[in-house]
């Protein structure tokens, strides 16, 4: 599956090989079939491949970034990494060019279906590129603000310096992609190009039930779009979000985890695990103290999923925290990382389901929608079992007693429990941090004598200087810089709970 790059040039290759192999001569053709390639592309073929190498890539993104940046993690060979929000200028050039290639191929997902015949048309395709896109642009646009959109991918139309959006533009045919994606999905066809069914809901032909969760997950993508930009004063998201969580028929959203967008890999060639060696999983790093203290305060059984135990002086076992942004490597024995989690069979998360009920809870918090006056509790605690019982855990029958875990009518003990839900989901945890100040990540000796901050976005990569300048300088000046510490527009100036050190100049 790594090998998988169904570009349109490797398209086009097999096109003209099957043009000069077209011959009378019928046992020359068998020969030179090579039964292990595709005589054709469509827009079933690309799909696999999209969610597979794009779940995986975002599975590392939060494996080698998210987890220590936000103090889950913590590393034990260096005081100068992303653990101690030390940033480089290059942190965000993978993501860059790996999402645009992915786009790029979901893009010519409906490409394809725009040169099939009027009868043949198959608006389930067009639906899920959408989708996909509009997935990776909120997370493009969410790590560095601007970014090209209208004119992105667009090499064959001779635009190879596409111009950058602004953010509010983005974020507006994001969210109009969206409502046009749920108004495409036609649930009483499948996907007549994925015969075996597709990777993510095993939607095949035919298939009813894969379509409405593809429309599920649309819908759901919209509501974390129109939740990250409810303070901005240019979208009107307050009413949108009440619209479609108050006509559940037309907008549907996750319902449990069985809709829940967790890309299942067996761990068998082509789906293999993102990491080749497990071993690299736990080298020379341990557990977080602030994980650790916040999931034992809740008496949560998701902790034993993700570190081991240690031995203390007593001969007794515990989970122990290594204290994250330390100056001085401490000299006790902390839990690692459970190796497990790297192992295949294993579930990549592009949305659970658990966050759809965290959005619930805010929104009832806040009054933004009206469902009772206990809604918001029950949204919370849908939220909670939905996370524990994502990782294979029975929520406990008196977790809800416990003071530390019970709902308080409090955003910050939604946002925790919201954070945890968000374990190994490429960067929302580093968003929604962003966004709403929780939860309260501790700065470390070691992070505030540097002066460090939490970074608000990456740098843009430095080829745009070289490769499309005119428009990189427009989207420099837009933005107000090109620094880590640059707000972007659904990041509020301040957040009266946190006291952080100053910027590092």
């Amino acid at each position: 599956m790594k090998t998988y790059n169904f570009l349109k040039n490797i398209a086009g290759g097999i096109i003209v090989c099957g043009t000069l192999c077209t011959t009378s001569c019928t046992s020359f053709d068998e020969l030179n079939t090579d039964p292990t390639r595709m005589d054709e592309v469509n827009p079933g073929t690309l799909l696999n491949p999209i969610l597979y190498e794009t779940s995986v890539y975002n599975w590392k993104l939060y494996n080698n970034y998210t987890y220590d940046l936000m103090q889950c993690a913590v590393s034990t060979s260096s005081t100068n990494g992303v653990g101690w929000w030390y940033m480089t200028d290059s942190q965000g050039d993978g993501t860059w060019t790996t999402f645009y290639k992915w786009i790029n191929n979901a893009k010519e997902m409906t490409r394809l279906t725009e040169k099939l015949p009027e009868a043949s048309k198959q608006p389930n395709y067009d639906a899920i590129s959408l989708t996909l896109q509009s997935w990776l642009y909120q997370i493009l646009t969410d790590a560095f603000g601007d970014v090209p959109m209208s004119e992105a991918c667009s090499a064959d139309e001779g635009i190879l310096a596409p111009k950058f959006d602004t953010q509010q533009q983005v974020y507006r045919q994001i969210i109009d992609n969206l409502k046009t994606a749920n108004e495409l999905f036609d649930e009483a066809n499948g996907l007549i190009y994925n015969q075996s069914g597709e990777m993510l809901y095993n939607t095949s032909k035919g298939d009813a039930t894969g379509i409405k969760k593809w429309k599920k997950f649309c819908n759901s993508l919209r509501l974390r779009a129109l939740l990250r930009v409810i303070d901005v004063p240019e979208f009107n998201a307050k009413q949108e979000l009440r619209t479609m969580l108050t006509d559940p028929a037309t907008y549907p959203v996750f319902e449990s985890n069985d809709d829940a967008a967790l890309l299942a890999i067996s761990g068998t060639y082509p789906q293999e695990a993102p990491l080749t060696r497990p071993q690299d999983f736990t080298s020379y790093v341990q557990i977080s103290e602030f994980f650790v203290d916040l999931l034992k305060g809740w008496n949560d059984p998701r902790l034993q999923v993700y570190a081991t135990q240690v031995t203390l002086p007593d001969q007794t076992k515990d989970y122990v925290g290594l204290p994250s942004g330390y100056q001085t490597l401490p000299s006790i024995t902390a839990s690692g990382l459970n190796q497990e989690m790297a192992k295949a069979p294993m579930k990549l998360a592009m949305m659970p389901y658990a966050e759809v009920e965290f959005i619930k809870a805010e929104l009832l918090k806040k009054e933004v929608i009206d469902g009772g006056s206990n809604a918001a509790k029950e949204a919370y605690q849908k939220g909670v079992q939905a996370a524990i019982e994502q990782w294979g855990q029975v929520l406990p029958d008196n977790y809800f007693e416990n003071p530390e875990a019970a709902y308080d009518d409090t955003l910050e003990r939604i946002m925790n429990q919201k954070f945890v839900a968000l374990f190994f989901c490429d960067y929302q945890q580093w968003f929604e941090y962003n966004r709403t100040g929780f939860p309260v990540l501790p700065v470390g000796p070691g992070i505030a004598n540097a002066n460090n901050q939490m970074p608000k976005r990456f740098k843009y990569p430095a080829a745009l200087q070289r490769t499309n300048l005119k428009n990189y300088q427009a989207a420099k000046q837009n933005m107000g810089g090109d620094d880590f510490n640059i707000r972007l527009m659904w990041q509020p100036v301040s957040y009266t709970h946190l006291t952080l050190p100053t910027i590092r100049l």
